[in-house]
């Protein structure tokens, strides 16, 4: 099985692999540390469903942030 979808949400999972249980538990314990951090969405842009505050002052930029080089 590759894609799985929820019964009452309008939620697919699609993976390239194969979603055996072990897969599906993998899954299931890295939501549970990092949550949306680790995903990234259709055009390769780290996902976030936090807004930002438009009063923050932001220190660095998201891809210095994500694993570029500062300075």
């Amino acid at each position: 099985m590759r894609v799985i979808r929820h019964r009452k949400l309008p939620i697919k999972l699609v993976s390239e692999d194969r979603l055996t249980y072990d897969m599906l538990n993998t899954i299931e314990i890295n939501m549970a540390y990092d949550g949306w951090e680790a995903w990234v969405d259709e055009y390769g842009e780290w996902f976030s469903p936090h807004k930002p505050n438009p009063k923050q002052l932001e220190l660095f930029t998201e891809e210095e942030y994500h694993g570029g080089h500062l300075g």
